[in-house]
Formats: C-alpha cells, structure tokens, sequence
C-alpha cells in the first residue's frame, strides 16, 4: 500500500522475503518476486505490486501453520495469511544434497554435525569444570548468611581467584584454537547475506475507479466499522463492491463473491460485508455507498485500540467486481472515529 504508517519503518528500505513455521520443519529450495530471486535482500516500492513464489520441501513429519513473511529491516515480520501443511515421511530419510563450488557432493542436512556435537562437548567439559570448582563448596545458605552478617569479602579467597584466572584462560585458548581450526578447515567460505537485489514492480493497471471516503466511524457497541464513501465509477463496466480486507481479515460481499473453499475460514468474517445500496455502480456514474464490517475480530486481535489512541487510521482493499468476474482493486485508507451510537439515518 502506497499509504504506509509514519511510525514504522516502510519496505522500501530492506526487505527479505521469508517463510514463518514453527521451527526448522522445512527448507527452502526457491523463491522469487516478481520472477527474480528470493535468496537476497531486497526493495520494495509502496504502492506497486509484486507476486512471489516459495517453494519448500518438508524436513520433519507433522501438521505445521506456515505464513509467507515479509522481514522489514527496523520493523520486524509483517505476517500473511496462514494455512495448515501437513508433511508425511520418515525424517530420518530427509537428505539435503548439494555440490559446492569447487565439486564437492554434500548432505547439508547432516553436514558438519560431528564438529558441532565435538565442540559442544568441549564448552560443557569447561563449564562442567567451573560449576564443579564452585559446588564443592558450601552454597547457597552459608553464604547467605556471610553476606548478611557483612563477611561476603572472605567469600573469595585467592584460590578462588586463580581458578578464575585459569578458567578464562582456557576459555579464551578453546575459542581462539577453535576460530583458527575452522578457519583453516575451511578457507573458502561466502557470506550469507552479501547483496540487495532491485525488484521491478509489476506494470500497474490505469486507475478505473475512485473512492474517496466521506464519514468512517467504529460503533463498539457492534464491534462495526462504518464506511460512507463516494465512489466513481471510470471504467466501461459496471461494478459492485465485492470484498474489503484488511489486517489479513476478509470481509465478503457473498452475493458477489464466495470465499475459496482452501481459505483459511479464520480469516473471513462470518458476518460478511453489507452495502446499501447493494445495485451495482454504472459506468461513469458516481453514488454514495454506505458499508458495514462487523466482526468479533476488531477487537480480540485489538484492531480498533482507539480510545487510547491520539490519532486513528484505517486502512485496506477494496476489490470491486464487474459481471464477467473481471476485479478491480482500490487501496482505502482514511481516519476512523469511534462511536458508541448508532446514526438515526443508519439505523433506518
């Protein structure tokens, strides 16, 4: 959306396209925006579209809840719709073969997993020897009780500050032989993260038609956003509104549109969409519509926090439909007002 909130930082900056699932349950074999490479950073434009594609294959068998994800630098991931994958096979099968630069056939689901095991071993060895340098001394309660009576001073001794010494000192020889170890091990080595790629925007559809926003209210009481919108139809088809999403959550219109049967159903709000007048929109006509989304939601996921709130906005899509099924999307965005009555000419 070209309508971006000033207090977080936009994906116009650096984004990576990424995948949000409970734990290394897969592994990413592609992915692509727009037809160009997932695998780095990248920029994208407010206001453009972009269509992606990821491809994972399952690790671990299981039914898992997998979102695409955006990571925005300074923001943090920004969620899409989720669904539910399940992965069927024997997890002790999984192999992950490559071939490296220089010719080498690997299983990187497996490789180097005996220096990781050898050198963890080597830290509980070391952390093994310092908790048991301490436990062999009285503990908790008597020392306690020595700092209580102002004798904490002796509590260390000057053996005590020698095996100190000694234990920093093998602590600091392990991670320097260990750099070095490695580094001679492996002398070719790339970064993970070494490029910013430059997505081109898919070629953006002339502007058919136009919204502008004339009253938006939230009525608490019905947990209802309100829209009364002036809408112009520019296009040579006549329209009628179909959906408007927002936060992941669809409002439907379902006498022009019926949800996918594979959607996800706790993102659609049972209520639906209602609009009056609910005739479609001719071409070249302008009419005031008047929209009501209800929904639970507004306030269990705390979309509507506006009582606490100096400032108020609303934003989403609008999609609009012609006969032939042809759709139409307007980004919405405008300040919303909590209200806990109910207009007359509403109600009405």
């Amino acid at each position: 959306m070209a309508n971006w909130p000033l207090e977080i930082p936009s994906p116009a900056g650096l984004t990576f396209l990424n995948v949000g699932v409970p734990g290394p349950v897969f592994i990413r074999t592609a992915s692509t925006v727009n037809g160009v490479s997932g695998a780095s950073s990248m920029s994208l434009g407010l206001g453009h579209d972009y269509e992606y594609r990821i491809v994972l294959r399952g690790r671990i068998p299981g039914r898992y809840h997998v979102h695409p994800m955006l990571d925005v630098r300074d923001t943090g991931p920004i969620l899409g719709p989720g669904k539910w994958v399940s992965v069927t096979g024997n997890a002790a099968a999984f192999t992950d073969p490559v071939t490296t630069l220089t010719g080498r056939r690997l299983d990187l689901a497996r490789y180097g997993l005996g220096a990781i095991a050898g050198w963890h071993l080597v830290w509980v060895v070391v952390a093994l020897l310092w908790l048991g340098y301490w436990l062999r001394k009285p503990l908790l309660m008597p020392r306690y009780e020595a700092v209580q009576a102002g004798d904490g001073d002796r509590l260390i001794t000057r053996p005590d500050r020698i095996a100190a010494a000694v234990i920093l000192a093998i602590t600091l020889i392990v991670a320097t032989g260990e750099t070095v170890l490695t580094n001679i091990a492996f002398p070719v080595t790339i970064p993970l993260q070494s490029n910013q790629t430059k997505v081109p925007p898919l070629v953006a559809a002339p502007a058919a038609i136009t919204l502008v926003p004339e009253q938006v209210t939230y009525l608490v009481p019905g947990r209802t956003v309100q829209f009364r919108l002036r809408v112009t139809n520019l296009s040579v088809k006549p329209i009628r509104f179909g959906e408007f999403t927002t936060a992941n959550l669809r409002f439907l219109n379902r006498a022009v549109v019926k949800a996918e049967s594979d959607y996800p159903q706790d993102l659609i709000a049972p209520a639906g969409l209602v609009v009056r007048p609910g005739e479609p929109i001719a071409p070249g006509v302008s009419e005031e519509v008047y929209i009501e989304a209800t929904s639970s939601v507004w306030e269990t996921d705390r979309l509507t926090a506006l009582m606490s709130d100096p400032t108020n906005r609303i934003g989403g899509l609008f999609m609009f439909y012609a006969p032939d099924g042809e759709r139409s999307l307007v980004e919405f965005s405008s300040p919303i007002v909590p209200t806990f009555t109910q207009p007359v000419r509403d109600a009405e």
